[in-house]
């Protein structure tokens, strides 16, 4: 890893001073920029090949899977457009609305000759800030299966959460931004990992198949489980880039294949009823816990709560959101534990590597402080971009701590955002996190200075 330490502590002033009229929007700027690019667009030669977690409250053997595959590429579309698989996360971030369902399989533990435990997949979702997601999780009392479902619901203003009998467990309101940030957590991860599998999964063609009057392309890929061999094959329709059929198999030590994983029905951009993300079911009698202490006063603009932790005893790594800012850049807010046994002035970034995970393995990152609390009870805010200046892809960025008895990490995945909610989403996090005298941290100045970390000289 490149933590670049040395980095002048005059960038963040000469940026900001050099950049201060990008801070605000001119539509005419604006729109001769956008034509340009079309212009380019238009007499290229040659087509484009490739474009470019959810909460931890999920039950133990549960995952919310999905959809798709990687890396290559093969049809053209309209327009003469190149359709591959590196852009399905893209495209499905663009998409209005997803409705999946299809199954999973879980092995029983100590039982080879049983036939796998089936458990349904459910993922639906309707831009911005609705969802409904249904997670499954099977524990085993007296060796016989229990088989638990929690249903999360997300209407844009409220989330609930209900058991496999649909009676409520939890209730609380929430703002539009905590459900959009909620709801694009839920959908990119499912888009660009849960399905896709591994970063490191290389998809190829293998043919082509007619499914229901279409005739779609299969790409297959072979990735390790833990011990076991995962087989993934893709159907993806070559007019619009969207995967239509999703099936995993896997292999165990001794030879074996079961079935893992498969998606029967896959669908973008169709009408969905507000009533699916909406919970109407009996209210006569509270729930206790967390459902049982109804806030009286409108809930933040942002919950803070982290997205993804790793905590030891006092020893603790967590982040709040991993937000992409560009093709090649990424905005963590995060905290760590206190340096030990350091002095008045520690090093935050000591005993820690930063990663960026993709195909090839794991890549260097470089880093800058955009803001540094000098707190372990106050959100970082970092910029990180790969040493090697190319574009995140679909991979994660993983942050590793090295305490004295305990390694923490974290895998997380930079959120694609709409630039107007981005931008909106950042001038709410500079009100919640960051003190009255922090300027503002604006997107054109978060991609002035990712632009200059990409293009520095490498210091190792």
């Amino acid at each position: 890893m490149n933590i670049d330490q040395s980095e002048d502590r005059k960038l963040d002033e000469l940026l900001r001073q050099s950049y201060a009229g990008l801070r605000q929007t001119k539509a005419d700027q604006r729109q001769a920029v956008l034509d340009g690019l079309s212009d380019a667009r238009r007499t290229a030669k040659t087509p484009v090949k490739r474009s470019r977690l959810w909460l931890p409250w999920a039950l133990t053997a549960a995952c919310l899977i999905a959809l798709f595959a990687v890396w290559s590429w093969r049809t053209i579309g309209p327009g003469n457009v190149a359709y591959g698989i590196d852009d399905v996360p893209q495209r499905l971030a663009e998409v209005q609305s997803l409705s999946l369902h299809g199954w999973m399989w879980m092995r029983w533990p100590w039982e080879t000759k049983k036939p796998p435990i089936r458990l349904p997949i459910e993922i639906v979702l309707k831009r911005p800030g609705k969802f409904r997601a249904t997670s499954s999780g099977v524990s085993f009392r007296n060796r016989e299966p229990q088989i638990r479902q929690i249903v999360q619901l997300c209407d844009g203003q409220h989330e609930w959460l209900l058991d496999g009998d649909h009676k409520l467990q939890s209730s609380r309101p929430i703002s539009a931004l905590t459900a959009l940030l909620n709801t694009e957590a839920i959908a990119q991860s499912t888009a660009a990992l849960d399905v896709l599998g591994p970063p490191d999964a290389a998809y190829r063609i293998v043919g082509t198949e007619n499914h229901k009057g279409r005739r779609l392309d299969v790409y297959q890929a072979r990735f390790q489980t833990g011990t076991n061999t995962t087989v993934s094959r893709v159907w993806i329709d070559p007019k619009d880039g969207i995967p239509v059929r999703v099936m995993r198999e896997e292999t165990d030590a001794s030879g074996k294949t079961s079935p893992e994983m498969e998606l029967t029905e896959i669908a973008v951009n169709v009408p969905l009823a507000d009533e699916l993300f909406r919970f109407d079911g009996p209210k006569q009698a509270p729930p206790t816990g967390p459902a049982a202490q109804q806030p009286t006063t409108a809930p933040p603009v942002l919950d803070l709560a982290p997205s993804g932790s790793a905590l030891n005893g006092s020893e603790k790594l967590e982040f709040w959101q991993a937000l992409r800012i560009s093709d090649n850049a990424a905005l963590i807010v995060w905290w760590r534990s206190a340096p030990v046994a350091q002095t008045d002035a520690p090093d935050w970034l000591s005993n820690m590597t930063m990663v960026a995970t993709s195909s090839g393995g794991d890549r260097a990152l470089r880093h800058h402080w955009i803001y540094q609390s000098n707190a372990a009870d106050r959100w970082n805010w970092s910029l990180v971009v790969p040493a090697d200046g190319r574009s995140l892809g679909r991979g994660q960025i993983r942050f590793t701590l090295q305490a004295p008895r305990w390694v923490g990490t974290l895998h997380m995945m930079p959120l694609r955002l709409r630039e107007d909610d981005l931008r909106r989403l950042l001038r709410a996090a500079h009100d919640a996190i960051l003190p009255n005298n922090v300027p503002e941290i604006s997107l054109p100045y978060l991609q002035a200075v990712a632009r200059k970390l990409a293009s520095a000289k490498s210091s190792d």
